[in-house]
């Protein structure tokens, strides 16, 4: 009697990438310090701005000392003056996650851009359309409006997810529509699922509007106009991608001499608060992917 095989050993599954999300000003960098001493960890950046050199006190990077003690990914990618695509930040993103795991370390994402949030933890798949220069500049005179109604009528989804100020946006999914005959928002239904465990710092946000109001301060006092000063006296004209940014447009309309620098920084801490209040529709408190702490919840992250 021939005996059967014995079975394979199991191959022992990867930990889940840890996600560290929520609100402006919450408190997400200090927390995603704690679980990478905590659980040997390393931290990729979830963050649209953090992705441009020389940017930043504006766009609040991890320090130096925070740097050197716990390696960070997807930070100080590109120059002020490059446009990165959602497609080129998964890619950097997906890549560090394997470096990180392929060393023994958790990986930890942490950020507050929502788009760039929901396209990594959900797995989605970018269209793979470049950049149609011709294409675009045909659009370049239309509004805001215009581009909306157009979007509308071949990608409903997508207009329902854009609003008619984002004209970077509607341009990218109009686009993305003629390259491909494919509406974007049937591209972004395409998954490779994640697994991942996120936890957010429950702040209410009368303590948040305190929190940025600090964080501003702060900014500012650490030479927040002299470092887009030094921006611009390097060339980099004030139409570039890395300044379209909350903060950036604000100085940059000081030093053209428009407000004052206590008004700037008034209208940097408003601007900051309003847009905490625009992050809620991607970080909804009543999301069960989330774990809602006033606390690092190590027990289930670990």
């Amino acid at each position: 009697m021939t005996s059967s095989p014995s079975p394979e050993p199991s191959q022992p599954r990867e930990p889940a990438l840890i996600a560290v999300v929520g609100l402006t000003a919450s408190g997400k960098s200090e927390w995603a310090l704690r679980i990478a001493r905590e659980l040997g960890g390393e931290i990729v950046s979830i963050d649209s701005r953090q992705i441009y050199r020389r940017l930043d006190i504006g766009t609040a990077k991890p320090s130096a000392a925070m740097r050197a003690e716990i390696p960070h990914w997807c930070i100080d990618i590109v120059e002020p003056t490059e446009r990165y695509s959602l497609g080129a930040y998964l890619k950097a993103a997906r890549a560090a996650i394997e470096e990180i795991r392929g060393r023994g370390k958790r990986p930890i994402a942490v950020g507050g851009s929502g788009q760039h949030m929901r396209a990594l933890l959900e797995g989605w798949q970018v269209p793979p359309a470049a950049e149609d220069a011709e294409f675009r500049e045909s659009l370049a005179g239309e509004s805001g409006g215009t581009l909306h109604e157009r979007l509308s009528e071949v990608d409903p989804e997508a207009a329902a997810q854009i609003g008619s100020t984002n004209v970077r946006r509607l341009i990218r999914a109009l686009e993305v529509f003629h390259l491909t005959g494919r509406p974007i928002s049937a591209w972004q239904q395409l998954r490779e699922p994640v697994s991942y465990r996120a936890c957010a710092p429950d702040v209410d946000l009368e303590e948040l509007d305190e929190r940025i109001a600090a964080r501003t301060r702060a900014m500012f006092a650490d030479g927040f106009a002299g470092e887009v000063r030094g921006l611009l006296a390097e060339g980099v004209p004030e139409d570039s991608p890395g300044f379209d940014a909350i903060g950036y447009r604000e100085v940059l309309a000081h030093l053209r001499g428009e407000t004052s620098l206590e008004q700037a920084e008034e209208a940097v801490a408003q601007a900051t608060r309003r847009f905490a209040r625009r992050q809620r529709a991607w970080f909804r408190r009543d999301d069960p992917s989330f774990c809602w702490s006033a606390d690092v919840p190590l027990a289930t992250l670990e």
